[in-house]
């Protein structure tokens, strides 16, 4: 369903009472586009009309409710979920990862590709939703792995940020960018909150490395955010650089789980961190999303002992972001709910003094926080001028986008006009992306003529990489010919000896990244045992690589004699490893991490 539904009369939306009713009024062609919507003027807004577009609506809060003051939600009938969304007006909605069209849903997909819905099921779902709004709402979400996200069957999976680096070519960047963007507007999303321009390292843990550019290089990372900046906007999707102010690179806590501080001083990030943030506003980069993290040398106030987080500090958002550096975009608050920020201040002081400090959209807060900060506004709290300010870059961030304009659609393809032309893109970056670390006795290129047997001994805490990417690599050998065994993690050596007696290639497969496992990246328990064992049989005829850390390579296989980097889990990455290692392409990608032990890290 590929109507406009932004320009759907609102009091039609009134008077249907289920969603089919909607879609069927729209296929029969009804619709009739009422005139061209002008930007509201302020001067013309209620304040509640102007707080409500701070709002972003997630869809846990549209389709479930908690019931009797018990700690659980139950399905919300269709009937409520109109009346909310009438009443509440809200200036965005969330389009996040693990949601599932047909009126339910739930926490992060497991592995079953039937749990996830199509571009066009969610399409039709958002649509209906943005149907019972006046003022066309943004649809954003982190869609940071790729078009298809966590969400989507029909669309794809591209290749990582870091991935991208290794390639350091501005370009390509660019044409995933306007791809990715393309495959968002199939879903109904126009605003994406990507890149993540951080400085990150080895020890980096909230941010993780593959969602960057490159760890430590400020000229590449400045140059290939802006690239991909572009390349989205260039489309009609809003890009987020996040997470401001940046990220230390002696620290290596996650503000998923506890406040953590920026160190440095003013002049040190402005030599490097600042000046990434600065390259994207100047750029024009229409959304920035600020951490949790302090940042003492510019606001050194705290909060009940604790010092002030970036989110609620109006020296950081305020006088340095948006004044020092001149950015006239949208603040976009990173997750209230993330201990950052809820283990410093309660909950509605996090929404009050977010919006003090300089924050225009509120992420994880509730339909109801809009009586908070109403109320704050009310009684001298908040100024009104501050909801104006953040109202006026809303809808001007909208107007960038073209909603406003005359035949403006969110919906603006198919997925199968699209999807080639992605796939085609992350196949071209992933070919000179991958990256040859190390091969210490020329093993490579292989002789495939020579091998009839590889065995892959996986290693990971995500189970979605032992059951759907590891049976994808699996598939690219045997499509040459080879027989392909595999086996989750080595139990002892004798295993060992019997896999080198039988095969005549072995691939240790390691995947860690962010969060995967949390609060480490690295291999523990269990996936770590393995390398207890490893290398002690077939060492030469064995092949090490990682599809997530590119730092496996010396963390825990440095007796891998040839090691290779992936950046990723996509398709086209997996084709690309194994076409380098047969010599069917060379491998030209080269690290955009740096990859010095940790005690040289800091030398450059």
């Amino acid at each position: 369903m590929y109507c406009n539904l932004f320009f759907l009369c609102y009091n039609v939306g009134e008077n249907l009472k289920k969603s089919t009713d909607i879609l069927l009024f729209l296929d029969k062609k009804f619709v009739k586009e009422i005139d061209k919507m002008k930007k509201p003027l302020l001067s013309e807004m209620t304040l509640r009309e102007k707080i409500n577009q701070m709002i972003i609506l997630a869809q846990w809060d549209l389709r479930k409710r908690f019931e009797n003051g018990e700690d659980y939600k139950v399905d919300r009938p269709e009937e409520e979920q109109i009346e909310m969304l009438k009443k509440g007006q809200f200036g965005s909605l969330y389009a996040q990862y693990g949601t599932i069209v047909k009126g339910r849903a739930t926490d992060l997909l497991d592995s079953e590709s039937d749990e996830r819905c199509s571009s066009t099921e969610f399409a039709d779902m958002i649509n209906w939703e943005a149907s019972f709004l006046k003022i066309p709402p943004l649809v954003g979400g982190d869609s940071e792995s790729s078009g298809a996200g966590a969400m989507h069957y029909d669309l794809t999976s591209v290749v990582s940020p870091l991935a991208m680096g290794a390639t350091d070519d501005e370009d390509l960047v660019f044409e995933v960018g306007a791809a990715i963007a393309r495959e968002l507007r199939c879903t109904g999303v126009n605003w994406r909150w990507s890149p993540v321009v951080d400085i990150t390292n080895r020890f980096s843990k909230g941010c993780g490395v593959l969602r960057v550019f490159t760890d430590m290089d400020v000229e590449k990372q400045s140059r290939l955010a802006i690239a991909m900046i572009k390349g989205m906007q260039s489309e009609g999707v809003a890009a987020t650089a996040k997470h401001f102010p940046g990220n230390d690179p002696y620290e290596y806590r996650d503000s998923h789980f506890c406040p953590n501080t920026i160190s440095v001083s003013k002049e040190e990030w402005w030599e490097k961190q600042g000046k990434i943030f600065q390259n994207v506003i100047d750029a024009g980069v229409y959304a920035i999303m600020p951490s949790h993290k302090s940042f003492p040398a510019i606001d050194d106030s705290t909060i009940n002992g604790k010092p002030r987080p970036t989110t609620v500090s109006k020296k950081i958002l305020t006088d340095l972001l948006k004044n020092e550096m001149g950015f006239e975009g949208v603040i976009i608050t990173d997750g209230l709910t993330m201990a950052g920020v809820s283990s410093v201040l309660p909950w509605d002081d996090i929404i009050v003094e977010s919006v003090k400090a300089g924050c225009d959209v509120l992420l994880c807060a509730s339909p109801y926080d809009a009586d908070t900060i109403e109320k704050a506004v009310l009684d001298g709290r908040i100024e009104e001028a501050r909801i104006d300010d953040a109202c006026q870059r809303i809808l001007n961030m909208k107007e960038k986008l073209g909603m406003f304009e005359d035949g403006y659609v969110n919906v603006k393809y198919k997925a199968e006009d699209v999807r080639d032309e992605t796939a085609r893109i992350s196949l071209e970056v992933a070919r000179k992306a991958v990256t040859l670390v190390r091969d210490r006795n020329n093993l490579l290129p292989l002789d495939k003529n020579k091998i009839k047997k590889v065995s892959i001994i996986v290693s990971t805490h995500n189970e979605m990489f032992n059951t759907t990417t590891i049976p994808v690599l699996k598939e690219m050998f045997e499509a040459r010919g080879i027989e392909v065994y595999t086996q989750r993690r080595l139990n002892n050596g004798m295993e060992l000896e019997k896999i080198a007696n039988d095969s005549d290639l072995i691939i240790y497969a390691a995947m860690v990244k962010g969060h995967m496992p949390k609060g480490a990246s690295a291999l523990v328990e269990k996936e770590c045992e393995t390398y207890f064992h490893a290398f002690k049989y077939g060492k030469e005829k064995t092949i090490g690589m990682s599809c997530g850390s590119p730092y496996l390579e010396h963390d825990i296989m440095d007796g891998a004699d040839a090691f290779v980097n992936l950046y990723g889990t996509s398709p086209a990455l997996l084709q690309a490893f194994v076409e380098g290692i047969f010599g069917e392409i060379p491998f030209v990608g080269k690290s955009p991490a740096n990859l010095k032990p940790p005690k040289f890290v800091y030398e450059d």
